[in-house]
């Protein structure tokens, strides 16, 4: 089932963008790897909360289905 990204997610999301806009801004080398450096640990963080959100949906989906006997 899709659902729509959570607040948690959306946040992550929007903070990678934000690291990825400063590093595009910068010329130097160092603060610009750090930036997308920084992009890449709040995509994967995003990434944390949509995996473990998909795991406790499929976890309420099989109760449910367990209490209605379908398993």
């Amino acid at each position: 089932m899709l659902h729509k990204s959570s607040d948690k997610v959306r946040y992550c999301y929007q903070r990678a963008a934000e690291a990825r806009e400063r590093a595009m801004r910068t010329t130097d080398a160092s603060a610009k790897a750090t930036w997308f450096t920084i992009e890449d640990r709040w995509i994967t963080i995003a990434q944390t909360h949509t995996m473990t959100e998909a795991l406790v949906d499929f976890g309420a989906e099989l109760r449910r289905a367990t209490k209605r006997g379908e398993t």
